[in-house]
């Protein structure tokens, strides 16, 4: 009986497999990203020591940018960096430390950021991370929502007068988001529940922070936008959560992408001019106001709400009230 049970499971991850790779194969893949020089651009990309990351990284230099690998491993970055400079003769290519899921480290990177650049003009948030059990970071925040929400809108923020000086833009690295999901603004560190869905809920929350983004920087030239890379293969051997990698591939009717492929759904974003500030986009589509959007995504309020205790967790409504408190006094805030 025991056995027999075993042999079903196989049979069904086999059929799981199989569907996700025929998904993989139906899978548009026809993107076509501009190759258009990119020398005098400066331009960050999270997580680019490993999988799609590294891709991402590997295109730009190609096209001859300045590009920040923001890394939590700075080995594996350097062995990265090492492969792209071999392959693209690029050596305008940096490796810096990075853990996205810790805000000191975020601020120290922005700070030594500044130190040595003058400009920023496109940051990819591409760093993501999948957990079934509820781990906290040391500052005391759950790590999913650290890693995939938190540390991303605190080094957006930090950038965000280098990305408006440059008219730049800002590329949010999300996933598929079940119609079901939804966002408790008083459950973000876990304080109530840690779930299977935590992810999701993570990447939900990027969505809306994406949107309300747009809507403040809307007269800057400053483009936010969100993009639905898919699960990758990379990611699938690599991460404990395997299986609910390959459910989600399945579920997003995407299969599993290469890195390669994933990546160029961001370059997308981070290139096109066609691409919309505010814009859910998935291979290249913008996917707004379809059944592939949650609802809630458009709720004004939970996003005002979101973004108000996001400042005050990250530790940044003490900076923006301390900033406006000085423009107060020169007769600058509108």
């Amino acid at each position: 009986m025991e056995l027999t049970s075993v042999a079903l499971f196989a049979v069904f991850i086999f059929l799981l497999v199989l569907l996700a790779l025929v998904l993989k194969r139906l899978g548009r893949n026809d993107l076509n990203i501009t190759s258009s020089s990119l020398e005098g651009k400066t331009i960050i990309v999270t997580g680019a020591e490993q999988g799609r990351g590294i891709h991402i990284t590997l295109e730009l230099a190609k096209r001859k940018a300045r590009v920040i690998m923001a890394c939590a491993d700075e080995n594996n970055g350097k062995t990265a960096r090492q492969k792209v400079v071999q392959r693209t003769g690029n050596t305008n290519v940096v490796v810096q430390h990075l853990d996205v899921s810790m805000m000191s480290s975020v601020r120290s990177f922005v700070a030594l950021f500044k130190l040595h650049e003058k400009k920023l003009d496109i940051l990819i948030n591409n760093k993501e991370m999948i957990s079934i059990k509820k781990k906290m970071t040391n500052e005391q925040f759950e790590m999913v929502f650290a890693a995939n929400y938190f540390g991303p809108f605190l080094l957006t923020h930090l950038l965000l007068d280098l990305l408006r000086r440059s008219q730049g833009r800002v590329v949010n690295v999300g996933s598929v988001l079940p119609s079901s999901t939804v966002l408790d603004c008083g459950n973000l560190k876990a304080e109530k529940s840690f779930h299977f869905s935590r992810f999701y809920e993570s990447k939900l929350a990027m969505l809306i922070f994406t949107k309300e983004l747009a809507k403040r920087t809307i007269n800057s030239g400053v483009v936010a936008a969100y993009v639905n890379a898919g699960p990758t293969q990379t990611e699938l051997c690599q991460d404990i959560s395997w299986l609910f990698l390959l459910f989600q591939s399945i579920y997003s009717g995407q299969g599993l992408k290469s890195a390669t492929r994933g990546a160029r759904s961001v370059l997308f974003c981070a290139l096109d001019d066609s691409v919309q500030t505010g814009g859910y986009y998935i291979d290249g589509q913008l996917m707004d106001h379809t059944p592939s959007v949650p609802a809630s995504v458009y709720d004004e309020g939970l996003a005002k709400k979101l973004w108000e205790v996001s400042e005050r967790l990250t530790g940044q409504s003490d900076v923006m009230g301390e900033l406006n408190a000085r423009l107060a006094k020169r007769g600058r805030v509108e």
